[in-house]
């Protein structure tokens, strides 16, 4: 089962991006690219924190792993090469998924609140026009720690 895919975000990270840049033609290929990346900004993160956590499934690719952990590779490009740009359920430890389907799936979730809140500043920035770096990392990475940490228990 597919837990989030970016082309379910295209649409509103493609009307963000023209309206944020003013383009109304076609799109080149560099620019479907990076819409592409916004699209996968907010799965790639949590993808970039089952990396660095040693939580990806059997399948996950080592050599990109390892790229994402020395911050060579982004997750959401680790999701768009590796991964087809879908996370499914198969790409995650089979012991971290109850987790991940409480805090990230669930509608009840706090994934998009803490991302919201770490990458977007609570919503001044809208929620596809951004590629986050390390600093909003590290401040959802520690949100999901806590949160990984209390279900946990």
């Amino acid at each position: 089962m597919a837990i989030d895919r970016a082309d379910w975000h295209w649409e509103s990270a493609e009307q963000e991006y023209r309206e944020t840049h003013g383009i109304t033609g076609e799109l080149t290929q560099e620019q479907i690219n990076q819409i592409w990346l916004l699209a996968a900004n907010h799965i790639g993160l949590f993808i970039q924190w089952i990396i660095d956590r040693g939580f990806e499934g059997e399948d996950a690719v080592p050599e990109d792993c390892a790229k994402v952990r020395a911050r060579q590779m982004t997750g959401a490009e680790y999701l768009m090469i590796d991964c087809d740009g879908k996370l499914w359920e198969s790409d995650i430890r089979e012991d971290v998924l109850p987790f991940v389907m409480a805090y990230y799936y669930d509608e009840s979730g706090e994934y998009l609140a803490h991302y919201t809140e770490c990458c977007l500043d609570g919503d001044d920035k809208p929620c596809y026009g951004v590629i986050t770096g390390e600093e909003d990392y590290t401040r959802l990475k520690a949100k999901i720690d806590e949160a990984y940490k209390e279900m946990s228990q």
